[in-house]
């Protein structure tokens, strides 16, 4: 079977819809990611105790952080078309837009509102939110799961010497928070 020009993987011009659902499918993974991450972090080091409620505010916080650098983009770039509106001829290097750039700018700009609304949309869609946080505490759970059936060599299969492990790493993870804090 031929392919045509622009039917490549690669090389169609993608939907604007499939480009906003693309962006939601990462950013959502990168919140679960986080999720996940923050949730061992905090049983191992913090001792805490799972918080509906917070994970809830913690949630919409990250899908707000992330909202609000779409919002970043589109001022820049919203700069950026007024400015190429002005200016004509060739572009002397890749950021360097011109008069016949402004429609894509345009387009950026549209793609990054609608991303933008729908990341405000998640965060405060509490089911949705929930779902997430449930995704990410099985995957905690497995994680921390398999991490301690660990059948390598290297596993600890004594009870103390797996706990003073565990320790170890609460220390580390406390270190690491202090240098955090410090730096």
């Amino acid at each position: 079977m031929a392919i045509g020009a622009g039917e490549g993987n690669f090389s169609a011009k993608s939907r604007k819809s499939d480009v906003v659902s693309d962006a939601l499918i990462l950013a959502t993974a990168a919140v679960r990611s986080a999720v996940k991450n923050l949730l061992i972090v905090r049983a191992l080091r913090d001792n805490a105790d799972y918080e509906q409620s917070w994970w809830l505010d913690a949630v919409a916080r990250e899908f707000e952080v992330i909202a609000a650098e779409n919002d970043a983009d589109i001022a820049r770039l919203e700069a950026e078309r007024q400015r190429a509106k002005k200016k004509q001829g060739r572009a002397l290097h890749p950021a360097d837009f011109r008069s016949r750039d402004a429609p894509v700018l345009k387009r950026r700009i549209r793609v990054l509102t609608k991303i933008a609304a729908k990341l405000r949309e998640i965060a405060t869609d509490e089911e949705a939110v929930l779902a997430l946080v449930a995704e990410a505490r099985a995957a905690a759970l497995d994680e921390i799961t398999s991490a301690r059936h660990d059948p390598s060599p290297r596993a600890a299969s004594d009870p103390a010497e797996r706990a003073a492990g565990l320790a170890g790493l609460a220390d580390d993870l406390a270190a690491l928070a202090e240098q955090r804090s410090a730096g």
